[in-house]
């Protein structure tokens, strides 16, 4: 290989790049979007590029502590106006339209959950949605169906 690029250089009196071999060009086809068919009950989301934790501007911790199996609900008079609506504060209001954990906010719009946890406490701060308190047994443990639904929402992140 080593040849091909003395000899190609020294043919053409230029650096040339070798045809074959492992550092080879390769012609990569450009890349296509492909539409997969969402679910029925498919919450939408924005997806973009962004990091996510831009989306907190850089901060992990949330003012208040939110666990995991917390349920978050949209304010029914909550203000939605369109200054301060993001795409993701979009996708909660559609998402916590009935109470969700954390777990399953941030599995459904596959967000990291420290992320999520700053989001839904600046929306709380806001009047958007409201964070319910973690209902417990008379054991003091939580109540089993929302553990089931933590665990639901955990296996799809």
């Amino acid at each position: 290989m080593r040849e091909d690029l003395r000899t190609t250089a020294a043919g053409r009196g230029e650096d040339h790049l070798p045809s074959t071999g492992r550092h080879a060009l390769r012609d990569v086809p450009p890349i296509e979007e492909h539409r997969i068919a969402e679910p029925a009950g498919h919450v939408p989301t924005q997806r973009t590029l962004v990091r996510p934790y831009v989306l907190t501007r850089g901060r992990t911790q949330s003012r208040r502590h939110l666990a995991i199996e917390a349920l978050v609900s949209t304010r029914a008079g909550a203000h939605w106006n369109g200054a301060r609506l993001t795409g993701e504060f979009r996708s909660v209001r559609t998402l916590c339209h009935r109470p969700r954990s954390v777990a399953e906010v941030a599995a459904t719009l596959s967000v990291p959950l420290g992320v999520v946890r700053v989001l839904l406490d600046d929306m709380a701060e806001q009047g958007l949605v409201t964070i319910h308190d973690t209902r417990v047994s008379a054991e003091g443990r939580p109540a089993m169906a929302l553990m089931e639904r933590v665990l639901h929402g955990l296996r799809r992140l």
